[in-house]
């Protein structure tokens, strides 16, 4: 590669990181991967920080299908993690009732936080360090 490509690659790079192209590309890529790990730990019947969920009064596994109950949306630079249906009450434990945390209340838990830098690193590969 001359110096000359060399450079307008370096310019087409740095107009987008400079531009947003990147934020934007990596807020998409880590939805999928944050989607995925909250996704993988309400199906392993856990909260987001790894602990297990309590048992429903019968002894069995409570909310069986809390993993479709998970979207993410991006809204700009943020990551909008969104829980429907019954699983809302069952997050919060209403009435008495254990809760389940499906999606993280408070600060961040280590492995989502991996899963929004892995995002970024695949869009980094992908498009940026060619």
């Amino acid at each position: 590669m001359s110096g000359e490509v060399a450079l307008d690659k370096m310019i087409a790079t740095a107009r987008y990181v400079a531009g947003g192209g990147f934020a934007r590309d990596g807020m998409q890529a880590a939805a999928r991967t944050v989607e995925g790990a909250v996704r993988g730990t309400a199906a392993a019947g856990t909260s987001p920080e790894g602990e297990p969920w309590a048992a429903t009064k019968k002894g069995g596994r409570a909310m069986a299908h809390a993993a479709a109950a998970v979207s993410v949306v991006v809204v700009g630079t943020v990551l909008l993690l969104k829980l429907a249906g019954a699983e809302v009450f069952h997050h919060f434990g209403v009435r008495g009732a254990p809760a389940r945390p499906v999606i993280p209340r408070g600060s961040m838990p280590d492995r989502l936080g991996n899963a929004v830098r892995l995002g970024f690193v695949e869009v980094w590969k992908t498009k940026v360090r060619k």
